[in-house]
């Protein structure tokens, strides 16, 4: 018998025993029946060194333990689905059974990549979680017989993709789509603690960490803001608030929990930045933040039962990590999209505000769709920015929903804790626009060099694949923490990469810069996001201090019962909307000083004269705003960036639209902070002292025609 008959025979008994193993009702995840398989199947063997040089080319190691019998397992799982996905398809195609599930699809790689996590969790990173949560005083339980865990599972896991993933190019558009099951992470997290296995003690990691009575008890205890997302699958992504103030007080003004509800029976509503303004969520966003040195912000989804699209799809600038922690919710993550068949649209934002990324077109494309798959609570989803993804709640195979369990159950409750690289500027493509514009040097290549521009859209996306997948490369996880002894995140190894995109991309601007704007970039880089680093830190402990407060005063007025309490003035004060805004603020100082740093490098020929008029230092808040303007708008203590659309005669305020699509309108002006310092040679009036700001750009446009008539007369 020839190797070939041989492998053949082998393959057919593997069929054979998984046809078995099907009518038997038996479906382990990793079948070790199979591993007295021969060794010599070709096609698996590849697989498993795909997916070896895949990890280590993300800089990750594939543990001992995942030896050829578990990728021999995992194709046997993958063959089970396909029989049994075939047994239910009739000759038409068509599902005998119309309430059967789609089947599961997690490749190979993801399942490897999920391995080298649990692998550093178990040896390493859960360690260090304890110790965190232990220094900070997190997860603290009332209940003697439950130990808390969320925190330290957070920084754990984290740490775990920052020492793999986010070593050296595993995230972002070079990375992949992943799962951890919550008996996984619950094994990996109780490596540290096994002594404990025989008490009674029950330890709680991510499921139930966040549910609707801990968001009822939110609402009540804060004034909070939220939106809500539309549902076609056909359109982008667009959002709308989920209330308005109904008077002028301040229980007129706020939020009930009756609105979200009534809310959900539309879409899924959203609750943007909830880490600073929810004490419960502040420690895992300070363990997220702890962790991978970067900041970071968490988001709420709460989605109804039945929801056939709760998120439409769509991409996000940031890598995220999604922990269901009520309820289920079924997802479905495709490969990025082509840039350069649509270079205006930014591939980070695609199926968002008038941007279409309908869900028959990801359907038709051939072999895109890299993971499917439901959340049960504890379970956690990683994506990486740039990968389109969908989500549903409408779960066809449970023909026992509705029955035994309550609304509130069914009710799907995820957070989804954001990786900001992209956010705060730290990739190459932000950096070389920064480093141009510090050496006086005009982007004839890319253009977008104003600080309005959107980086990620134009010519960029119609460069070859492997310079674009560099440019918006994010920088190592680690970047902005203590000096370390990984090489990958040192200044000067990023400092060599930006140099070889930016000559990649157009060799004669690349060396119009002197060589040392580089590196004083990627220096000036660290130093700003430190400090933006260490505000948001400031911020979620503020949060936890203000968690510590409300606890006390909870227990003072234990004996009230379920009486509500009034909102005293002194606890007005404590409330988010003015804790949380003075760190957005100083934010928002940071960020100015930056782009005044870029600025500032111009040679002194192109500078303003001694003699020009000066900016006030709160110039982003005072001076006059026009149409188009790129401004931040704050709603609620959180700023997020938008586009001025009208000037409301008389200084009544001013009207904005959202990178969803969604418009705010009267806003005031302390309640906008420009992005970009206005020219004030040319803007804001002539020199009669005319002002200009309220004009429309067609109006400005004749303005200033008949100012120059006007001086050509003179």
């Amino acid at each position: 018998m020839t190797p070939c008959s041989l492998t053949r025979s082998a393959f057919a008994l593997y069929i054979l025993v998984s046809i078995l193993a099907f009518h038997s009702g038996t479906t382990p995840r990793k079948a070790e029946a199979f591993a007295f398989l021969p060794a010599p199947i070709l096609p698996l063997q590849m697989q498993k060194i795909n997916a070896r040089r895949d990890i280590e080319n993300a800089g990750g190691k594939l543990p001992s333990s995942l030896s050829l019998s578990s990728t021999v397992s995992s194709a046997a799982a993958e063959a089970e689905a396909s029989v049994e996905s075939k047994a239910n398809t009739n000759a038409n195609g068509s599902s005998k059974n119309k309430n059967s599930k789609r089947p599961d699809i997690v490749s190979l790689r993801s399942e490897s990549l999920a391995e080298v996590l649990l692998g550093r969790i178990h040896d390493r990173s859960s360690k260090a979680g304890l110790e965190h949560a232990e220094m900070f005083g997190l997860d603290e339980s009332d209940n003697e017989n439950v130990r808390l865990q969320t925190s330290a599972a957070m920084f754990a896991l984290l740490d775990a993709i920052k020492h793999t993933l986010g070593a050296d190019g595993g995230l972002g558009l070079s990375g992949y789509p992943l799962v951890l099951r919550k008996a996984e992470l619950e094994r990996a997290m109780l490596a540290e603690t096994e002594t404990e296995s025989a008490t009674k003690i029950k330890t709680t990691i991510f499921e139930k960490s966040f549910t609707m009575k801990d968001l009822e008890k939110a609402l009540e205890d804060d004034f909070l803001d939220a939106s809500r997302g539309s549902t076609d699958n056909r359109k982008g992504w667009a959002i709308s608030p989920v209330s308005v103030p109904k008077g002028d007080s301040f229980e007129e003004a706020r939020m009930t929990f009756e609105e979200v509800q009534k809310a959900l029976e539309k879409g899924t509503v959203i609750f943007n930045a909830f880490g600073a303004h929810v004490p419960k969520l502040a420690g895992p966003c300070l363990a997220v933040t702890d962790a991978t040195d970067t900041p970071n912000a968490v988001n709420l989804y709460v989605t109804a039962y039945g929801k056939r699209t709760s998120a439409p799809p769509h991409t996000d600038k940031q890598d995220v990590l999604v922990v269901q922690t009520n309820g289920k919710k079924h997802w479905r993550v495709y490969e990025p999209t082509t840039a350069s068949l649509k270079p205006s649209a930014d591939v980070f934002a695609r199926g968002k505000g008038t941007d279409s990324l309908p869900l028959h077109v990801l359907e038709s494309m051939e072999d895109n769709l890299l993971l499917e798959t439901d959340l049960h609570p504890g379970d956690v989803l990683f994506v990486p920015a740039g990968f389109p993804h969908t989500t549903g709640t409408a779960h066809q195979d449970e023909e026992h929903d509705g029955e035994s369990e309550g609304e509130s159950d069914k009710t799907s409750v995820h957070l989804t804790y954001n990786i900001d690289t992209h956010v705060w500027e730290l990739d190459y493509l932000n950096a070389r626009r920064l480093a141009l514009r510090r050496a006086n040097v005009i982007d004839k290549t890319l253009g977008q060099s104003r600080d309005e521009d959107n980086v990620y859209v134009g010519k960029v996306n119609e460069l070859p694949a492997e310079v674009h997948r560099g440019l918006l490369a994010e920088f190592p996880l680690g970047f902005l923490g203590p000096e370390s002894n990984d090489p990958n995140a040192s200044v000067e190894t990023i400092t060599a990469k930006l140099k070889e995109l930016s000559e990649a991309v157009d060799p004669e601007t690349f060396r119009a810069v002197e060589d040392s704007v580089w590196r004083e970039t990627i220096e000036e880089l660290k130093t700003k996001g430190n400090e933006i680093l260490e505000i948001h830190r400031d911020m979620y402990l503020a949060a936890l201090e203000e968690g510590r407060t409300r606890n006390a005063e909870d227990a003072m007025t234990a004996h009230l019962g379920n009486q509500r309490r009034a909102m005293t003035p002194e606890r007005m004060q404590r409330l988010s909307i003015f804790r949380v805004q003075k760190f957005y603020e100083q934010v928002d100082v940071v960020k100015a000083a930056l782009l005044q740093w870029s600025y500032d490098g111009k040679s002194s020929d192109t500078a303003s004269s001694s003699s020009a008029p000066v900016l006030p230092d709160n110039w982003a808040f005072v001076m006059p705003i026009k149409v188009n303007d790129q401004v931040e708008a704050d709603l609620g203590g959180a700023f997020f960036p938008a586009t001025v659309t009208r000037v409301l005669p008389g200084g009544n305020g001013y009207d904005v639209q959202f990178f969803d699509g969604d418009r705010e309108t009267g806003v005031d002006r302390s309640m906008l902070k420009l992005l970009v310092p206005p020219d004030l040679s040319s803007e804001g009036g002539d020199d009669d002292g005319e002002d200009t700001s309220n004009m429309t750009p067609k109006q400005l446009k004749r303005w200033k025609k008949a100012q120059k008539k006007k001086k050509l007369k003179q």
